[in-house]
């Protein structure tokens, strides 16, 4: 396979995958409301989500890495179809807690798979890619994808939802995860007949002889990442971004509720979750001409990224009204979008193939670690003492992690002299 025929694939792939997930970003609280969570409560059915990804995410990067990242990926998705039926069916907090268990072991298994088997694809045509370059090129797309499925959520309930709120789920919002199901069911058949996997020839490849050879993959990786103080920058950068963000996650969509009137309808959520993807997907169209203006130094394209984010996020805090909090909210998505291709390449430059699902379901570790303490915390305060005071934490957190790259060049003038190990 050429490279552009390969870049194309991960793009179809990884891009249908998030306009899945799109569908039901915009109505995810509204519909935990609906069936009469607090904001607390919500922020405990997310953190349990996050606990659950990491509980596992290492145990199912090691596995991917062991059986093959497609087999492993396909597995998500039957999860996450499960885990989307029972919300559709269940009321109380305690079913719905297990409905998002069953999310997080579904993010888990497809943690650190089709994205690691692009990467190796890519290293295996031209060792000498520019994985930025092609990150980037994906990384467009893949927002684009994730806005257009928002876009279309917001409008579901509005139109499918008049059905399902009629018949036995009697909620507009279950229509979004009708077509979740319907979509997640294409990417099972379109994944196994597209992409093509080498199964890995290190013996027992079945799933049971996968998870013998998991405590050495895991054992070996995660002495590789926290040994590795490059990685470890990125890791820690990570969880504090996974702090940050989940207090949008969960907030933003009770938050714009209490700024306008019922009356406005669901097309709002779905208008604004669609602008900030593509806000996302701009900031991975500037993202290659911006790193070529830093003359490559992508660790102050990152610094000044986050650093700009972080005062978005502070100023967002303070909005009362639905058209300056719709910019600030979708500008502050552009810079996020900025950082995902260099640190892309930083990460993926420092990690050897045979290690890269498991490495990747460990940043994926730290990222949902702190969104599990950033759930209770922000779910905590919003419901102590209001949603900007949460808000202003989490842009502080946010802000102070953006130092942690500058100290990358250090541990890498440290390696070229002698001074640390080679990994």
């Amino acid at each position: 396979m050429e490279k552009k025929q390969l870049s194309l694939l991960a793009t179809f792939n990884l891009s249908f995958h998030w306009f899945a997930i799109g569908v039901i970003i915009p109505v995810m609280a509204l519909f935990l409301l609906e069936k009469g969570l607090s904001l607390m409560q919500i922020g405990v059915v997310f953190a349990a989500y996050g606990v659950s990804t990491v509980l596992l995410e290492l145990p199912t990067g090691g596995l991917a890495d062991s059986i093959g990242r497609k087999k492993v990926y396909i597995i998500s998705l039957l999860f996450l179809i499960l885990a989307s039926v029972l919300l559709l069916l269940v009321q109380r907090f305690e079913f719905l807690i297990i409905a998002s268990i069953l999310q997080g072991a579904a993010r888990s298994l497809s943690s650190g798979t089709m994205d690691a088997h692009f990467i190796d694809e890519f290293y295996r045509i031209d060792p000498e890619v520019n994985l930025q370059k092609e990150m980037a090129k994906i990384g467009i797309f893949i927002p684009m994808a994730l806005g257009l499925g928002s876009l279309l959520g917001g409008y579901l309930p509005m139109t499918l939802g008049v059905l399902t709120e009629r018949s036995f789920l009697s909620s507009s919002y279950a229509s979004n995860y009708i077509i979740l199901i319907m979509a997640l069911l294409i990417q099972i058949f379109s994944t196994g007949i597209l992409v093509k996997e080498k199964e890995p020839d290190d013996g027992d490849n079945t799933i049971i002889g996968g998870f013998k050879k998991v405590p050495q993959v895991i054992g070996t990786s995660i002495e590789y990442g926290v040994k590795h103080p490059v990685i470890l920058m990125i890791l820690l950068a990570g969880f504090a971004w996974g702090f940050s963000i989940s207090g949008l996650e969960q907030l933003w969509q009770p938050q714009v509720k209490s700024i306008i009137s019922d009356a406005t309808g669901s097309w709002i959520y779905g208008v604004l979750t669609f602008g900030y993807f593509m806000a996302a997907s701009v900031g991975n169209i500037l993202a290659t001409p911006l790193c070529r203006l830093f003359k490559n130094n992508y660790i102050a394209v990152l610094f000044t990224a986050r650093l700009v984010m972080g005062l978005l996020y502070f100023v967002l805090a303070f909005q009362s009204g639905i058209l300056l909090f719709s910019g600030f909210y979708v500008f502050l998505f552009l810079f996020n979008g900025l950082q995902e291709s260099p640190e892309s390449s930083i990460f993926n430059g420092e990690v050897p193939s045979e290690k890269r699902s498991t490495l990747l379901s460990f940043s994926s570790l730290f990222m949902q670690a702190g969104g599990i303490l950033g759930s209770l915390i922000m779910g905590f305060l919003a419901q102590t003492y209001s949603i900007k005071s949460a808000w202003i934490v989490a842009s502080v957190v946010i802000s102070v992690s953006a130092l942690l790259y500058l100290f990358i060049p250090y541990f890498k003038k440290k390696r070229e002299a002698g001074l640390l190990n080679e990994f």
